[in-house]
């Protein structure tokens, strides 16, 4: 990584990542396959709430590992920890053939109650370096206050503990990406091909898509 990376960090310092005792692994299993495996009514919208997960359950590519968090309590010893979870995830080879469903879950062990914002944070800071990546972040906390896409008033993120989850971008993830452009300049050069190679793609999905690229053309009608 680049000395720009804030991902960049002391991960000396701050230690590793380790396999979750049984509760752990058990409350967080529960959770993905009762909650964010299942449709949820505040939705906005049919189908489970993260499509992805249950595939990658099934597939045993989906890992659980806890970090054991210590102070100091702030923003970058949070982007550190993150950019240890990208790094565990990009090192580790993927359980399944469909590469596609790697997916790694971290608990953040040991947070206080009232430092939870620093899980949204971290993931405001990191969220630039992880995408460049080809890489999706998500933040997850008993508080969270992240609304679902077609749903502002249902916090889609609430979970039992505080967590990162890491998994490669996916087509669907215009639904995320469409408000930035370099956000947007990554998905494109990933998934582009897709909407014009007369693939079966969701209509929100393509008019989001084509809203975004008519948003972020340059004067010339070209992107970067």
């Amino acid at each position: 990584m680049s000395a720009a990376d804030p991902c960049e960090g002391r991960e000396a310092v701050v230690g590793g990542l380790s396999e979750p005792d049984e509760r752990t692994a058990r409350t967080v299993s529960a959770w993905l396959g009762t909650v964010v495996s299942r449709p949820h009514p505040q939705l906005g919208r049919d189908g489970p709430v993260c499509p992805f997960v249950q595939p990658a359950v099934r597939a045993g590519a989906l890992s659980i590992l806890v970090h054991h968090w210590r102070a100091p309590h702030d923003t970058a010893r949070m982007v550190s920890v993150i950019g240890d979870i990208v790094r565990r995830f990009r090192q580790t080879e993927p359980r399944s053939p469909n590469r596609k469903l790697h997916a790694l879950v971290v608990v953040i062990a040991g947070l206080p109650d009232r430092h939870f914002g620093l899980i949204d944070e971290g993931h405001r800071v990191a969220k630039d370096t992880v995408i460049r990546q080809g890489l999706m972040l998500g933040q997850f906390h008993p508080r969270c206050d992240e609304p679902a896409v077609r749903n502002p008033l249902f916090p889609v993120n609430r979970a039992p503990y505080p967590l990162y989850a890491v998994r490669h971008m996916a087509v669907h993830d215009i639904l995320f990406l469409h408000d930035e452009r370099d956000w947007f300049d990554h998905y494109r050069r990933a998934f582009g091909h897709r909407y014009s190679d007369g693939s079966r793609l969701d209509r929100h999905l393509r008019e989001l898509y084509e809203s975004s690229l008519r948003r972020y053309a340059r004067p010339e009608g070209e992107f970067a």
